[in-house]
């Protein structure tokens, strides 16, 4: 075993159990075996100036810009990928590849985040409502609820392409039912179903919308959209998922904001000085830290605005100018 697994397999069983104590001290070390085994990643803190001999705290980490998973294979290590995850993009843009060492590690972080968030998967049939993403066997969100499905294995579990007369015959039966129930997608499909048919809404539904209009109306808020869908059952619960091909942690708001993943923390850097953080409650571009990526690169800087809070929540107002328009992200007007 090479001296990169070595590392690797202590900070991966570290990592699933990590807990706020700890947190920044594994992310140092993640940081210092990324440094150390993944050569882009070292070539682009040395070019800022970065490395171990003047990096002491994790406010001092440089954030690799989400832009580098269009142009470059990003590994810590020398493994070949289980999985490849690539960005949905919009016609025309080049989309993110992330590859994936071990896809039963995404799979373990993905239902611990869920489980802490919303308890078990096996307590609710999974309804997928996922246009332009189920043509694409490499997206990370479909792969994620296919594995969900397949956990829980309730026979009304399913994906639709489309809003049809089957998707609303199987909410009917799971409403007649009471059945917990899980009904995922992009904003558009979940606005065109809730403002243009009659669907049921029942006390044990979760509606989680993952964002997006995806050229198909207005981008609207993350508000807006939830008072249209709530003006069908103003008890409606929904819920949102931030989650991006570049990273392996999601974090659901089931609420006012954000609660990350035990294995991510979000900083906010200055739009203006991307090297300087900005404090609790200020505006900014939203850097991620996400252990869970231990074989790629765990410090992102994406093309989020957002705010952080001292609980460690936090929200997303929208997308740097002249970001691309991809992901499951919602983005805003």
């Amino acid at each position: 075993m090479s001296s990169s697994d070595t590392v690797h397999d202590s900070l991966v069983s570290r990592i699933y159990d990590i807990n706020e104590k700890d947190f920044d001290t594994v992310a140092m070390e993640v940081w210092a075996y990324q440094y150390h085994f993944n050569p882009l990643y070292q070539s682009y803190c040395n070019l800022l100036g970065y490395s171990p001999l003047n990096v002491k705290t994790v406010f001092e980490i440089p954030f690799l810009p989400i832009s580098i998973f269009r142009d470059h294979e990003v590994k810590t290590g020398d493994w070949k990928p289980e999985a490849i995850f690539r960005s949905s993009g919009t016609t025309g843009l080049i989309q993110s590849i992330h590859l994936v060492r071990i896809k039963s590690w995404y799979h373990k972080i993905a239902e611990k985040t869920f489980v802490k968030t919303f308890g078990s998967v096996q307590d609710y049939a999974w309804i997928g409502l996922l246009p332009s993403y189920l043509e694409r066997s490499d997206s990370s969100l479909i792969n994620m609820v296919h594995y969900f499905m397949h956990v829980e294995k309730k026979k009304e579990s399913e994906f639709f392409p489309r809003i049809s007369n089957q998707l609303l015959e199987v909410l009917e039966k799971l409403s007649d039912q009471n059945q917990k129930t899980i009904l995922i997608g992009v904003s558009f499909a979940l606005l065109d179903l809730f403002e243009k048919f009659d669907v049921p809404v029942w006390d044990n539904l979760l509606v989680i919308e993952t964002g997006g209009m995806k050229g198909r109306g207005q981008e609207i808020t993350r508000e807006e959209l939830h008072m249209r869908m709530r003006k069908k059952d103003p008890a409606m619960k929904i819920a949102s998922e931030f989650g991006m091909t570049e990273l392996l942690s999601q974090a659901y708001l089931t609420e006012n904001t954000f609660k990350p993943a035990s294995t991510m923390k979000i900083f906010i850097r200055d739009i203006s000085d991307p090297m300087t953080l900005t404090s609790f409650g200020q505006r900014g571009a939203i850097n991620v830290i996400d252990l869970a990526n231990v074989d790629t690169c765990s410090f992102i800087a994406t093309d989020d605005i957002g705010i952080a809070y001292q609980d460690g929540s936090f929200d997303v107002l929208g997308r740097l100018d002249l970001s691309d328009v991809r992901g499951c992200n919602l983005l805003y007007a």
